[in-house]
């Protein structure tokens, strides 16, 4: 009975601190205020945590001009990158994505196609949130990850122009304009990219225990992904006086991913004799486009200093995929062409109301209230090419619309008590759920009507012991709510031998997770320690299975009791301004078990990871990273091997630092990577996938900065008010 194994070895996890602030030169970590001819120089630390988050400071971190966000990621405690290039939270790929404290926005919805291309300069920090107070939304169940974007609102004017290349073919270029006249401030931002991902060769064998005829298969492939991305923001704000602020935020994002893919497919019986032969060129175009925009008012109070925010806001998706599935058969199959049309709309609408206040220094309180309404509409069709009259015909047979409507009413109420050196908060968030769709298709209309309430707690007690200890302990409930993607029952052909569909009678997924976080530090480092661990009863797990023709069908099923327990250790040195080093490791136990299934699998997964700059000369800046990891499992798959990265760079600033010109160099002394091996064992299949591909890449940055400013811009603090008293 390994269900108790939840006691772990080692450790070592996470993260990065050390220092270096970026201002205008995005190379030293200073802001520089005069009195009476003496210069003050603050640091800002690249990691700091409190009593519920992490907060990576990306503007500290010098590699940021010329970087990616996925390069930033890999350096986050508590955050690694999987073999399939998806970000993890704790091992999990089941988190919140909040783009500067709501769920609105392309990157919110489409965040592990978005990493790769998005500038981390456009970044300002990145908030890992494991245990959420109540004033955030329950969702995610490995917690929240808030990207906070880079606003560069300032008095006066002041803008940039950047653009970036690789060896590799990717291009892009950005730009941003920020202007303040008296009371009124507004800030424009644009980019776009073009970025090839490297050609991806693969083999998958799989042994059909279902069949003799076609009992075992293989697949070998290489695919191409092309993506074209462009987005435009515009924000403004207007402060009447000191204690009234309106905000009015808008943008748009349109990604367009271009893929091919070319496929050997071959089946044998179990004497090993070929069945079946064929090749499979399969061209899909997916396009993601995304506008939203928020109106925020906020009220200061002159008694308590507590603040009042109302807010609206609006987020609508509109994709597309168009797919192109072809067979030309080798070996006993007919001609096959297959074209599926599918476009979806999704639109978000929020209304919220949040209260914050200290009062006496000692008393904290916070409440508000939410309403969320998703409707969701999507529409398809599917054709076959008729070879002997040489036309499409419309196959309704794999035709569904869907018609899909998620009411979400929330409520939460908090209160903290700090003694001299113990602050201890207590709060509950109240969430009903009502869902309702309606989905259409030859086969009949399918309806799923169902409603959930759940009850939220939060309890957080954080003891600063003196002013270099403290202890951090909390706990929380999150919840994970099924995506109309796992709920639609339409079935999707990735090739004539693999099918997919969602489930609409998925639940919602409980979880509730411990945190334990002590806190050290001294003139030139700081060390962090935290273990957490989380309980889910009901967890949605990806299942497949295989019939005896060789067709494999894979849908989604509240089929698991997860277990998850990991200890983090981070450390940061700063020996001197011109050298910094940080350090992070991470050791996590999983524990998968599905009752209906009579099926388990367990594992240790670990990442770690390392980086550090170094000051040259006048303007220039070095630096180096890795990092590795491996155990990632599930209920049914398993990863052997160790994935890992490490890069290299140097950035040299001219004309007093407003010209920056980066290079780099992603794992430069190799051309070919394979990344761990994933096996898949079920009661119908064995599966085992491997694939390599061209790491190596080369780029080059250039970023001019203008204008001159002193920050004085202002936001709604709907999200951002500070979690300690």
């Amino acid at each position: 009975m390994k269900k108790l194994l939840f006691i772990l070895t080692a450790v070592l996890q996470a993260a990065i601190a050390g220092a270096q602030q970026v201002d205008t030169t995005g190379f030293y970590s200073e802001r520089r205020d005069t009195l009476k001819a003496a210069a003050v120089t603050v640091r800002r630390d690249l990691v700091t945590a409190d009593a519920d988050k992490l907060t990576y400071n990306v503007q500290a971190d010098p590699k940021a001009e010329g970087s990616n966000l996925i390069d930033i990621l890999r350096t986050v405690p508590m955050l690694s990158i999987n073999g399939d290039e998806e970000v993890l939270l704790n091992g999990s790929i089941d988190y919140k994505v909040l783009v500067n404290g709501r769920s609105t926005g392309m990157l919110a919805r489409n965040f592990n196609q978005l990493i790769k291309t998005i500038p981390a300069s456009s970044i300002k920090e990145i908030q890992v949130i494991t245990n959420p107070p109540v004033k955030y939304d329950a969702e995610g169940i490995g917690g929240i990850i808030n990207i906070v974007m880079a606003r560069r609102l300032k008095s006066g004017y002041s803008g940039s122009l950047g653009n970036n290349a690789s060896a590799m073919g990717s291009v892009s270029g950005n730009g941003y304009l920020n202007a303040q006249l008296g009371k009124f401030t507004f800030s424009a931002n644009a980019s776009g990219m073009y970025f090839p991902n490297p050609t991806a060769h693969g083999v998958t064998d799989i042994e059909n225990y279902t069949s003799e005829t076609n009992h075992y298969q293989k697949l070998e492939f290489d695919s191409d992904n092309i993506y074209r991305i462009g987005s435009l923001s515009l924000e403004a704000s207007y402060e009447p006086d000191s204690l009234n602020l309106i905000t009015l935020s808008g943008w748009s994002n349109f990604q367009k991913i271009q893929s091919n893919y070319d496929i050997t497919e071959t089946f044998w019986n179990t004497d090993y004799i070929k069945t079946i032969e064929m090749l499979e060129p399969t061209a899909r175009t997916n396009r993601y486009n995304t506008f939203s925009g928020e109106l925020a008012y906020q009220k200061t109070f002159r008694n308590d200093g507590g603040i009042l925010t109302f807010s609206y806001s609006i987020d609508g998706n509109p994709n597309s995929t168009d797919n192109h599935i072809i067979v030309n058969p080798v070996l006993n199959h007919p001609d096959y062409h297959r074209h599926s049309f599918n476009t979806e709309h999704t639109i978000q609408q929020i209304g919220q109301i949040d209260y914050f206040a200290t009062l006496l220094k000692k008393h904290q309180i916070e409440a508000g209230g939410k309403y969320t309404l998703r409707s969701h509409v999507a529409d398809s069709q599917d054709e076959l090419w008729d070879y002997a009259k040489n036309e499409w015909f419309i196959d309704n047979s794999n035709v569904n619309d869907l018609d899909y409507k998620q009411h979400i009413f929330a409520a939460y109420a908090s209160y903290g008590y700090r003694f001299s050196k113990l602050t201890l908060k207590a709060g509950t968030r109240l969430e009903y759920t009502l869902n309702r769709g309606l989905s259409k298709s030859a086969s009949g209309d399918i309806t799923f009507d169902n409603s959930n309430f759940n009850i939220v707690p939060y309890l957080n007690a954080a003891w600063q012991i003196d002013q270099k200890n403290s202890l951090v302990l909390s706990y929380t409930r999150r919840l994970g709510r099924p995506s109309v993607s796992y709920l639609n029952p339409y079935i999707a052909e990735e090739s004539p031998y693999s099918r997919m569909h969602g489930n609409p009678d998925l639940r919602t997924v409980v979880s509730d997770a411990v945190t334990l976080t002590y806190r050290t530090s001294g003139d030139k480092w700081d060390l962090a320690a935290r273990t957490y661990s989380s309980l889910t009863g009901n967890k949605i797990e990806y299942l497949s299975v295989v019939s005896p023709d060789g067709v494999k069908v894979s849908t989604y099923e509240n089929a698991v009791r997860y277990n998850h327990i990991d200890q983090m250790l981070s450390f940061n040195w700063n020996p001197s301004d011109k050298f910094s080093l940080q350090t992070s490791a991470m050791a996590g136990y999983d524990y998968y078990y599905a009752p209906t299934l009579d099926q388990k699998n367990d594992g240790i997964n670990w990442n770690v990871s390392l980086s550090g700059n170094v000051f040259l000369w006048k303007g220039a800046m070095a630096y180096a990273s890795a990092d590795a990891r491996g155990g990632e499992i599930t209920l049914q798959r398993t990863f052997h091997g160790v994935d890992y990265e490490y890069s290299l760079g140097l950035r040299q600033g001219f004309l007093q630092n407003r010209l920056i010109l980066s290079v780099s160099a992603i794992m430069p002394f190799q051309n070919r990577y394979a990344g761990p091996v994933r096996d898949t064992y079920t009661d119908t299949y064995y599966q085992h996938n491997e694939s390599w591909y061209n790491p190596r890449q080369f780029r080059l940055g250039l970023t001019w900065r203008f204008g001159k400013t002193t920050i004085n811009f202002k936001h709604a603090k709907k999200t951002e008010v500070s979690d300690t008293l």
